[in-house]
């Protein structure tokens, strides 16, 4: 693979929400899917670890769009760190409730599955204060840096809209076999490609990650970067 998984992620934000704001409770909103059930193990396992106290947890289906009562239950249960695996409309309505009760002592963090353009982007500031950990920095935001401006231009020219973080992260897990492809050679056999992913070491620069595999590591990076909605845009806060 070439990204951290949701129950990294998952980990690394609650650590960092923590550690800065020296928050105790922790809490998880959920689909009961593979997707969800991994965010809220980590939420569960993870917790007592780092000291902090698992509280309480609602689960959602995929059409719900009335969380009142699970924001409710939450902040009467205490709870100072939310993480959430749900859909991406079903964050952002979340957080919004949250701000239209007057929740404001809460943190929510979202994984990769929400860190995108659109949640940032959505009018009013309904989203700013959210957090997400992901495995790479946001495009939008290092648009005017070289490689995000070269790649946002190219795009653009060839494909006539905008580009967004899902063309960034196809290109960069494109360009990854590339890599590996030139550094196997003509000669292409399975050993040979498995030996070729296993010596790449390289900075992705249009995702702002160092990628590195080898015989015992095929994740390709292990950084979780940690994000917090400001303005209509992603802004890093850290690297972890």
């Amino acid at each position: 693979t070439l990204l951290n998984t949701y129950y990294e992620q998952t980990t690394e934000g609650m650590r960092y929400l923590k550690d800065t704001y020296g928050l105790s409770k922790v809490c998880a909103m959920y689909l009961p899917t593979d997707f969800g059930f991994e965010i809220s193990n980590a939420t569960k396992a993870e917790a007592e670890g780092m000291g902090l106290t698992f509280v309480s947890e609602t689960t959602h289906r995929p059409d719900d769009q009335d969380f009142v009562g699970a924001v409710q239950k939450l902040r009467a249960d205490g709870c100072e760190i939310v993480t959430m695996a749900l859909g991406v409309r079903a964050g952002i309505t979340v957080v919004g409730t949250a701000k239209q009760l007057g929740w404001a002592d809460v943190k929510f963090l979202a994984t990769s599955a929400g860190f995108l353009e659109a949640v940032a982007a959505v009018p009013g500031g309904v989203t700013d204060g959210l957090y997400a950990a992901a495995g790479w920095v946001d495009l939008l935001a290092r648009r005017d840096d070289p490689a995000p401006a070269q790649f946002i231009a190219d795009y653009e020219a060839a494909y006539g809209h905008p580009a967004t973080g899902f063309a960034m992260l196809g290109y960069s897990a494109a360009d990854l076999v590339i890599r590996a492809l030139e550094a196997a050679g003509p000669d292409l056999t399975q050993d040979s490609f498995r030996a070729a992913m296993e010596s790449l070491d390289y900075l992705d620069e249009l995702i702002d990650a160092q990628v590195a595999y080898g015989p015992d590591n095929h994740q390709g990076t292990s950084m979780v970067t940690i994000s917090v909605v400001k303005d209509g845009l992603w802004h890093l806060v850290t690297r972890q």
